[in-house]
Formats: structure tokens, C-alpha cells, sequence
């Protein structure tokens, strides 16, 4: 059975091109994930590599957020261990969110403020397969983003394993957090910019609202970084079988809410 008949998959292909098209959209598809796996984590490990471990601030406070397994790491390895493991794990997750959401904002609310829905709604495609296929484009965007994103920084993170002779990095907490809560965080971020972009009267507004679906992220990032708690595999697992509940009801809500009246408003 097909995913998408060739009907919708036209229709994936457009919104590919325009998502791309929309300069807002293309920047934060590219320079997103520039940051938060290249250039963010290049940068601490020079910083980790050149600087010596008495002349950066707050070492001592940050080696207390190492688990016992990694207690025998020098200064340097377990700077680098936290920025692995406890850092760069929220930033990892920014990808899926920002390029979904913002590729849902330029599908949906776009779709309108180009004035193109209209002649969207007259072909042959019902308003159930219409969703889908605009729904399926953002989340193979997103994911495609992601995967890219996830191969170059295993590579730098690889490099910085064997500069400092540390152990491979990849572990159950990132396996978990690729394969299972980057998917749900991307439907996530998809299905919400859906139910939001009804509201929306131009697609920088919708823009803008995405913006509140990163403060989840930012919380757990604070809360892990003070050492309020720490993330290990089992709880990853359990937060990302919760999103992915969440995403079905939500997808169902959106769904339902997907219709001609309000795509024409």
C-alpha cells in the first residue's frame, strides 16, 4: 500500500519548492542546524582543546553534572562529556522543532497568504488528502534536516572523541532521543503550527508563535544544566511515548479542524 498516491505526491513536491522558496523558511532550515550541531559545538571544543581548564569559569560546578560512569574523566574530558550528553541534547532537539514548525507556517498559513488555496481546494484531491500530504511534506522535511544535522555532528563529536581519547559518544540516551522523541518532536511541531495557523492572519505571525513550542525545550535544558534532574535513556523513552500519545491526538484535532471554511477566512 502506498504512503501517498501520485496526486498527493504532487503535492508534497509543490509545497517542497515553496517551503524552500520562502527565504524566512530556507534560512531556518540551513543556519538552525549550522548552529546547533556545527558551529556551537566546534566552537566549545576548540575552546575545551586550547583553553586551559584553570582559566574557564564555573569547571568545577559543571563537572558536578557528570553521572559516577564518567567520575574518571580528566577536566577536559568531562567538559566534553557534558557538552555531549547534557548540552548538546536540547539543541540537537531545537532542529526537528524549528524546521517543522516553520515549514508547517510556510505549508499552511503561506498556502493562504499566496492567495494558492483556493485553487488547491478545486482539484480533484479531498480535504482529508490535502492534510495529509501537506502534513507528510513538513514531517519529510523536518526529518531529512534532522538526519543531515545528525550525521555532521557525529562527526564532530566523533573528532572531539578521539582528539581527547574519549570513548564513541553515541549511547542509549541518544539513540533513544534520535530514533523515538526527535520523531514525536517533529509531529509535534507540525500538528501544532495546524491547529495555530486558523488564527494566523500572515505566515511571520504564525512564525512568531512557533517560538512559544521552544519554552518546553528551554525548561528541561535549564532544569538538567543546574542539576535539578538528569535525563537517561528510560526517561527519554518515557517522554517521547507521552508525545507521540499526544501527537496522534492532536494529528486527530487538526485533522478535524482542517476544513474548506476556515482555510477559506
Amino acid at each position: 500500500m502506498k504512503l501517498l498516491s501520485s496526486a498527493e505526491q504532487a503535492v508534497v513536491n509543490k509545497d517542497f519548492g515553496e517551503i524552500w522558496n520562502t527565504r524566512m523558511a530556507r534560512n531556518t532550515i540551513i543556519f538552525v542546524p549550522l548552529l546547533m550541531v556545527l558551529l556551537l559545538p566546534v566552537m566549545y571544543l576548540l575552546m575545551i582543546l586550547f583553553v586551559p581548564a584553570g582559566e574557564m569559569n564555573g569547571v568545577d560546578q559543571m563537572l558536578q553534572l557528570l553521572p559516577r560512569e564518567a567520575s574518571y574523566f580528566s577536566v577536559k574530558q568531562g567538559m566534553f562529556y557534558i557538552m555531549t550528553n547534557v548540552v548538546c541534547p536540547m539543541f540537537f532537539l531545537m532542529i526537528p522543532l524549528m524546521v517543522s514548525s516553520v515549514s508547517a507556517a510556510s505549508s499552511f498559513v503561506g498556502e493562504k497568504e499566496r492567495g494558492t488555496i483556493q485553487t488547491l481546494l478545486l482539484t480533484p484531491l479531498s480535504v482529508k488528502s490535502i492534510f495529509k500530504a501537506k502534513v507528510l511534506s513538513c514531517v519529510f522535511l523536518s526529518a531529512i534536516a534532522t538526519g543531515i544535522s545528525f550525521v555532521v555532528f557525529a562527526c564532530v563529536i566523533t573528532a572531539g572523541d578521539l582528539l581527547l581519547g574519549m570513548p564513541f559518544f553515541l549511547n542509549w540516551n541518544w539513540l533513544v532521543l534520535v530514533l523515538f522523541l526527535a520523531p514525536g518532536v517533529t509531529v509535534f511541531g507540525v500538528v501544532f503550527m495546524v491547529l495555530v495557523s486558523g488564527r494566523s492572519k500572515s505566515y511571520m505571525e504564525s512564525f512568531q508563535t512557533s517560538g512559544y513550542i521552544v519554552l518546553p525545550l528551554v525548561l528541561l535544558f535549564v532544569g538538567q544544566f543546574t542539576g535539578l534532574f538528569q535525563l537517561n535513556a528510560l526517561i527519554l523513552l518515557i517522554i517521547a511515548v507521552v508525545l507521540l500519545v499526544a501527537d496522534c491526538l492532536l494529528w486527530f484535532v487538526a485533522a478535524r479542524s482542517f476544513t474548506p471554511e476556515k482555510l477559506l477566512k
